[in-house]
């Protein structure tokens, strides 16, 4: 079972690893994007957190080329970690960033998006939908390493 603080998920990794970080408060939906997506050679889950803060401390130690954002977090919102990437990231595509939430409403989307969210996602309806759009954005930035 992963610790909900500043996981290292697999450790020396190849270079050539799409780096992945999960931003989600449930350990099933934690468990259940890695087991779906564990067959993908090239993305690692690198880290996950459970809290903003949580998050914030790892986006400012380590670069990832996905973050996978929950808006209902355990304590603070994805909103606070979207902002945060909104006003540090050069590259407004880097990370690519999916937001997976159970609060899909269109209001949360538009501040999302403003933020510079590239995927929008709801759990319960668009799962499997979430897991395919990772693979082939993982697949894209694989391509480019």
């Amino acid at each position: 079972m992963m610790s909900e603080t500043q996981t290292t998920i697999r450790e020396g990794v190849a270079t050539d690893t799409v780096r992945v970080m999960l931003i989600e408060d449930s350990e099933v939906i934690r468990e259940a994007l890695i087991d779906a997506l564990a067959g993908t050679e090239y993305i690692v889950f690198a880290a996950t957190a459970a809290t903003a803060e949580e998050a914030l401390q790892q986006l400012q130690q380590q670069h990832f080329g996905l973050v996978v954002v929950d808006l209902e977090l355990r304590v603070g919102t994805g909103f606070e970690v979207l902002r945060y990437l909104a006003q540090t990231s050069p590259d407004p595509r880097d990370p690519v960033r999916v937001v997976l939430t159970n609060h899909a409403f269109p209001i949360y989307e538009q501040r999302a998006r403003a933020l510079g969210v590239d995927y929008f996602f709801d759990k319960s309806l668009h799962f499997e939908e979430a897991i395919q759009t990772i693979e082939n954005e993982a697949a894209r930035l694989h391509a480019q390493l």
